[in-house]
């Protein structure tokens, strides 16, 4: 009897590990990657610095037109926020882009003569500058993209003349001033609405006078000239899949 269950055990064992190798296996789910979204809007602090040129042109009759000064380097910094909104078809992005920043865009030069008065120094001070792009970008990776922007620009600008060797004083005027601005940048998105970016950005501004009518003893200035080139990088988070109340969602942030 004892032989014969053992023999049983046996058949029943070598039966079970059959039909065990015969079961076909559950292949494992396959993990596909969500690419990174660039659709939505997003804002963002960005900072750096800047140089260029300028220069004092006089409008005073009989020397309108003449050079004040040579032209000189104005540079300083930049920082300040943006703002914008995406839209991703494909591989490309399409969007706007704005921002406002406080800068300390300086420089001077002394006056030429014999028209004006070698001891008096011309400056040129910006305070603010804001722009509103327009952005157009490629993927060279689902996070990493790469973009031409251009649009307007608009800037405060301080007219200063220091005349106080030659016992004239000083005279200064701050103006608001328009023109146009276009660069380039690249972005790159860590996930989770996070992105760093580096942009360059060249700005030229709209002729403007100063100093019309000009305090005593010093020259109407007809126009002061004002171009720039910035560089930046900044920080941007994307609050929302939302592109102007379309397509709305939570931040895709996987990939």
């Amino acid at each position: 009897m004892k032989r014969l269950l053992i023999a049983l055990s046996t058949i029943i064992g070598v039966t079970g590990t059959a039909s065990a190798a015969d079961m076909a296996v559950k292949a494992r789910p396959i993990y596909t990657p969500v690419p990174y979204s660039w659709t939505g809007c997003f804002v963002g602090v960005a900072g750096g610095g800047g140089w260029g040129r300028s220069r004092h042109i006089s409008g005073d009759p009989g020397t309108v037109g003449f050079n004040i000064t040579n032209n000189y380097d104005i540079s300083g910094g930049i920082i300040g926020v943006e703002y914008g909104c995406n839209w991703q078809t494909g591989r490309w992005v399409l969007g706007t882009e704005s921002d406002f920043s406080w800068t300390n865009f300086r420089g001077g030069a002394n006056n030429l003569a014999p028209l004006f008065n070698a001891a008096a120094i011309s400056n040129t001070r910006e305070h603010w500058l804001s722009t509103s792009r327009v952005r157009a970008g490629f993927l060279a990776t689902d996070q990493l993209l790469l973009y031409v922007t251009g649009g307007l620009a608009a800037a405060r600008v301080e007219a200063f003349v220091d005349a106080t060797a030659v016992g004239g004083g000083t005279a200064s005027e701050s103006r608001n001033r328009w023109g146009w601005t276009a660069g380039a940048g690249a972005e790159y998105a860590f996930g989770n609405g996070w992105s760093v970016k580096a942009d360059y950005l060249y700005v030229r501004l709209e002729n403007k006078d100063y100093f019309n009518p000009p305090p005593l003893g010093f020259a109407i200035r007809g126009n002061v000239p004002v171009e720039e080139h910035i560089g930046r990088i900044g920080v941007n988070y994307k609050f929302t899949n939302c592109l102007f109340l379309f397509n709305c969602g939570a931040v895709v942030a996987k990939y």
